[in-house]
């Protein structure tokens, strides 16, 4: 069985007639008749039936098709793929990243070693700016209409850190939180609005000394002992090695993060680039913070 065999199948299956088939195929009639025969005979079953002057898909037939149909648009789309990977496309790749921004220096360089010449547009806004495009790949904690093709990278805990004695034991209550001077994110951040909604459940409300919308700015301040922070296990763990950390009793907080990829065509850039994405994420996982 070979590859002219199973086309030239489906061109007698479409076409309904051994003739036009053999005109799509640019071999003789006899010749077609000869591939189908030939084909019947190593599978062991009959293919199709006589009807008039027309020949048509049996039972076998129609089972047989659906699965040629597909494997070959497949082998097609894998050999586009091919032709479009050494195409030396410079379309821009759109990532928004709105949560794990400590990752990216480790994303882009991932990236780059296997799209080098693929030029990467970053976005770190929760919304984007006025006439910016729609970005390909969205790495978040918010959910996207079904439009948009969604994957979970992680489940991470989030933890609470310190760099100076206000965390002594490896877990901490909501009460003790309470009483502590809380470096965090600003209002309406992914990761503060996690925290707030985790706290509602327990009517809860902290002391916020300093809040800022980035969490560079975060980082720095938790490790230079200003108060004490939200650290999510995987994706802050650089800086959370360098604190005290604890648990949040009773129950810790979690997120989930997500890659949302834009509806559109499926082209080997935007495959490898997720790939490269999903490939960090459980790179991360396996470092994650534990108490």
């Amino acid at each position: 069985m070979n590859l002219s065999n199973l086309q030239g199948f489906l061109y007698v299956a479409d076409t309904g007639n051994l003739t036009q088939a053999a005109k799509l195929a640019f071999i003789s009639q006899p010749a077609m008749s000869k591939l189908i025969q030939q084909l019947e005979s190593e599978l062991g079953v009959p293919l199709f039936d006589r009807v008039g002057r027309g020949i048509q898909l049996n039972a076998n037939g129609r089972l047989f098709y659906s699965y040629v149909s597909k494997s070959l648009t497949q082998l097609q789309e894998g050999i586009d793929a091919l032709k479009d990977a050494h195409a030396g496309t410079k379309e821009p790749v759109r990532l928004s990243v709105e949560v794990a921004s400590s990752l990216i220096p480790d994303l882009l360089h991932r990236i780059q070693r296997q799209l080098p010449d693929v030029p990467v547009h970053l976005n770190q806004r929760i919304l984007p700016a006025p006439g910016q495009q729609q970005a390909d790949f969205v790495i978040s904690t918010r959910q996207f209409p079904d439009t948009h093709t969604a994957i979970p990278l992680l489940s991470e805990e989030i933890l609470i850190g310190g760099a100076g004695n206000q965390i002594t034991a490896p877990y901490m209550s909501l009460e003790q939180l309470q009483k502590l001077p809380i470096v965090g994110m600003g209002r309406h951040t992914p990761l503060r609005e996690t925290i707030d909604q985790y706290l509602a459940q327990y009517n809860i409300q902290l002391k916020y000394q300093y809040e800022s919308d980035d969490p560079a700015t975060i980082r720095e301040l938790l490790t230079n002992n200003v108060g004490v922070g939200f650290i999510p296990a995987v994706t802050w763990q650089k800086v959370g090695r360098k604190l005290h950390l604890a648990r949040i009793i009773p129950t810790p907080p979690f997120r989930t993060i997500y890659l949302t990829e834009a509806p559109g065509k499926e082209t080997p850039v935007r495959r490898m680039v997720a790939n490269a994405i999903v490939e960090l994420f459980v790179a991360e996982c396996q470092r994650t913070l534990k108490i």
